[in-house]
């Protein structure tokens, strides 16, 4: 583990020796051999203070990794009240769970052990994306709407918070939506742009970026980042970019405390990001 740490490091500095983006290598989690050797392929993820949540959206299934190592698996196929059709994502805040199901509407809510709790059905909206806040809001946003709704704790009652059809370029074609900590909102489209929303749902800012494979938008700390499978981060508001050089695909990305986390088919890397 200490080896390969250190050729990690070294891989880092060689891809950012000319850039303004200081990134570190804090740890490497191995995921457990009965998560990976049981069919449990993740596509989704998300971090907390008790450990981490993987969803296998193709599977069904969701799996609680604690910080002592217990491992929980919950929902699958069926028809009791943990199951799903279309989980689109997992999301996670003061010691709650939710599963976002698009196909049929709803949140599946669970505690910090995957214990079920209850079930939340919302209009049919069919969400693309979904998020949470520090404080608890759950957001989701709706291609067939053409907006982003949000519900506040407890939550039961979608409201619309950003009407999506008043700015062409965005609701077009979205490729990813982040819901950061603050309550602030980053969507990115196809067309290459990332539109920055305040926590009171008011446009504050537009980037143009110019790498059209980046797949995923995150903030850490007080920065925003686009991130391509490949491993290439970019700031998006100073243009400055760094590559990792990874053997395996990027699945998704989440962050904790300011550290960014990515989820591989095997491991998740975290790395402390940040800009001279």
């Amino acid at each position: 583990m200490i080896y390969l740490k250190y050729v990690l490091s070294i891989i880092l500095f060689c891809g950012s020796i000319y850039s303004q983006i200081n990134i570190n290598i804090i740890k490497i989690i191995d995921l457990p051999v009965s998560i990976t050797n049981n069919e449990f392929r993740p596509t989704n993820f998300c971090v907390s203070a008790t450990g981490l949540y993987f969803l296998d959206s193709a599977n069904r299934q969701v799996v609680f990794l604690s910080n002592n190592d217990d491992i929980v698996f919950a929902g699958g196929y069926g028809i009791d009240n943990d199951a799903f059709i279309d989980p689109i994502e997992i999301l996670t805040s003061q010691l709650q769970v939710w599963i976002v199901d698009r196909t049929e509407n709803k949140l599946i809510e669970f505690d910090h052990k995957l214990n079920y709790l209850r079930t939340i059905e919302f209009d049919q909206i069919y969400p693309t994306f979904s998020g949470i806040d520090d404080w608890g809001n759950i957001l989701l946003q709706s291609e067939q709407e053409q907006k982003i709704l949000k519900a506040n704790p407890p939550i039961q009652n979608f409201n619309e918070f950003i009407d999506l059809s008043m700015w062409n370029d965005v609701h077009d074609c979205i490729k990813d939506v982040h819901v950061a900590l603050d309550g602030s909102i980053g969507i990115m489209t196809c067309n290459k742009s990332v539109n920055l929303f305040n926590r009171l749902g008011k446009l504050e800012n537009k980037f143009l970026i110019d790498n059209a494979d980046n797949r995923f938008l995150i903030k850490l700390s007080n920065e925003w980042f686009v991130i391509n499978t490949d491993g290439q981060i970019t700031s998006i508001r100073h243009d400055e970019k760094v590559n990792l050089i990874l053997e395996q695909t990027i699945l998704d990305v989440a962050q904790m405390d300011g550290s960014l986390y990515l989820l591989l088919s095997d491991k998740i890397l975290v790395f402390d990001v940040s800009l001279e």
